[in-house]
């Protein structure tokens, strides 16, 4: 006879009472308007609430919203519809936890239509603890402690699950690390002193990862690293150098110094695998390539091995382009309607010994996945400042300071742009003018149009860069604190051939005359192009019809010419 039944026989709810209260299961009644309408008292003990508090309350105040919505409604509403359901969960009891066993029964009387859903639940933490350790014998290794290769299978196939599911972040690495001297270490030293030492280099591979990897012991000698995220390509090879950094410290036993060798092999998905058994396949294929070759690491695809060694090696030369003063700064013309020089714009050159001149293009995204963006934004505005300084008091031209998307979202900029202007003589702020592009204003306009407001309280102008590539609404355009407009280069090429691009210049040209915008045309590189931008009422002009970007000695001399270019 089921529960549900014994509670409304007529006569003898006193018993049941009784035995309802007294069991160590934990019962409910549930009725259609998700309220309890009978709870026992380990129930109520379990929540620590007086029955008062429970009784007429819904589920939903009891659990809270989400949990309600997310999973007790679904199986109330199953039961309603006369399903019996069974099933364990995890339960938070105060600061307790607690793994239960439960069941809803469908109710009703008489077999009439179902009213309520009998609930018992059953505390089986116990039996959960007890499963758990022996989980543990199952997905763990003994000697080290770390997950073992049946955990690698499982693991690795729910990260690349999620990485198919996710567009931010869709890369997932698998590195095998080779301890190549490790049976060596066994029987020179002892088997007891090469698993001591496997242990510890487990705990050193773990040191040098987030919290969000895995480490394994994959097979005997080797062990596994599963990267949950990429934040750039050559972030696998990196990794790898760190880790072989660290496995390679030696340990010191008695008198002598043992060393680990490493080795590594590494796979990226979806490149070199699209699944668990094709990315541990060719991982393998790439220790072993690395072995036979005698490198420390080697990645699968030897063509992203060879774009990704050539990054590395960019990135390391640009950390250290500063100490070498490899950095120049370069200036380009800003003309009026008559050629003369109003300002320029500040550019930044990599100037490398072997490379010669790095585009921008090439090593600013790189410098900003490094994080030595900042470092470089800070030296270009000081050395800046300190340039148009001197041609400010000797030509009263203003220049032009790009600022990337990590420096405008400091909330320290107002501060480093006053001492930039105090370390160049106190420096007027209407001579050092700061460029935004459109498009990072528009990841966050709101918080871009304060840092804008707070920026030209203090003298500053703003020139929005590459406008019209960033597809800001006319409403933002309104509100905008900048002062004048870069229209980009994109715009001008066509201008001569293409009646739509010259329709969109005007267009531009009467906004920003109606929003009391200047305007300043980039990209200007021959008199045809400069003959319809007058003709459309363009005043400021930047390109190569006028001069390159040059460095500032050749600037000063354009300056001198009467700042005219002809």
């Amino acid at each position: 006879m089921n529960a549900y039944i014994l509670i409304n026989m007529p006569g003898r709810e006193k018993k049941y009472k009784y035995i309802i209260n007294t069991s160590s299961d934990l019962i409910t009644l549930i009725n259609k308007d998700y309220c309890y309408e009978v709870v026992n008292e380990s129930y109520c003990n379990m929540l620590g609430k007086n029955q008062d508090e429970i009784l007429d309350t819904p589920v939903s105040v009891v659990w809270g919203e989400d949990r309600f919505k997310n999973a007790i409604k679904s199986y109330l509403d199953r039961c309603f519809e006369g399903e019996e359901i069974h099933y364990v969960d995890q339960f938070n009891f105060g600061d307790s936890t607690r793994y239960m066993h439960v069941s809803f029964y469908p109710y009703n009387e008489e077999d009439n239509e179902i009213t309520h859903a009998l609930v018992f639940s059953h505390d089986i933490s116990k039996l959960g603890e007890i499963e758990s350790k022996l989980l543990n014998f199952e997905f763990r290794d003994p000697v080290t402690g770390l997950f073992n290769d049946r955990s690698l299978d499982i693991i690795l196939d729910m990260e690349l699950e999620k990485a198919k599911r996710s567009q931010a972040e869709n890369k997932r690495c698998l590195l095998i690390l080779s301890m190549d001297n490790f049976q060596k270490i066994c029987l020179e030293h002892s088997i007891a002193t090469g698993n001591m030492l496997l242990e510890n280099t487990g705990i050193r591979v773990k040191e040098c990862l987030r919290t969000t990897d895995y480490v394994f012991r994959y097979n005997g000698n080797e062990l596994a690293v599963v990267l949950t995220g990429m934040a750039r390509e050559t972030e696998p090879l990196i990794v790898a150098q760190k880790l072989i950094n660290a496995v390679s410290i030696p340990y010191r036993k008695s008198e002598t110094n043992i060393t680990m060798n490493c080795t590594i092999g590494i796979a990226v998905f979806p490149e070199d695998g699209s699944n668990c058994d094709d990315l541990i396949r060719n991982a393998s294929k790439a220790l072993s390539s690395a072995l036979s070759q005698g490198k420390e690491y080697r990645l699968y695809d030897q063509d992203i091995q060879k774009v990704s060694m050539s990054r590395l090696e960019l990135e390391n030369d640009l950390n250290r382009a500063f100490d070498l003063n490899q950095f120049e700064l370069y200036y380009q013309a800003i003309v009026d309607e008559n050629r003369v020089i109003k300002g320029c714009e500040t550019l930044i050159r990599w100037n490398h010994p072997s490379r010669g001149m790095v585009p921008p293009s090439l090593f600013i995204p790189i410098s900003e996945q490094t994080g030595i963006i900042s470092a470089i934004s800070k030296w270009v505005l000081f050395k800046t400042a300190r340039q148009i300084k001197e041609w400010s008091d000797k030509y009263g031209i203003y220049t032009s300071v790009n600022l990337t998307a990590r420096e405008y979202g400091n909330p320290d900029l107002p501060a480093i742009l006053a001492s930039a202007l105090k370390q160049a003589d106190k420096l007027s702020p209407r001579f050092l003018h700061l460029e935004i592009t459109e498009s990072e204003t528009m990841e966050n306009p709101e918080n871009s149009i304060k840092q804008m407001q707070a920026i030209r309280e203090m003298g500053f102008e703003i020139f929005m860069d590459d406008f019209g590539t960033g597809h800001s609404s006319l409403s933002y355009l309104k509100n905008i604190p900048a002062d004048t407009l870069k229209l980009d280069k994109s715009f001008v090429d066509n201008i001569t051939t293409d009646k739509d691009s010259r329709d969109f210049l005007e267009l531009i040209t009467h906004l920003a005359r109606n929003r009391k915008k200047s305007l300043i045309v980039e990209g200007v590189e021959t008199e045809e192009q400069l003959k319809i931008l007058l003709e459309a009422g363009c005043k400021k002009f930047q390109g190569y019809l006028f001069s390159a970007p040059i460095p500032p000695a050749q600037f000063e001399n354009l300056l001198k010419k009467n700042q005219k270019i002809i």
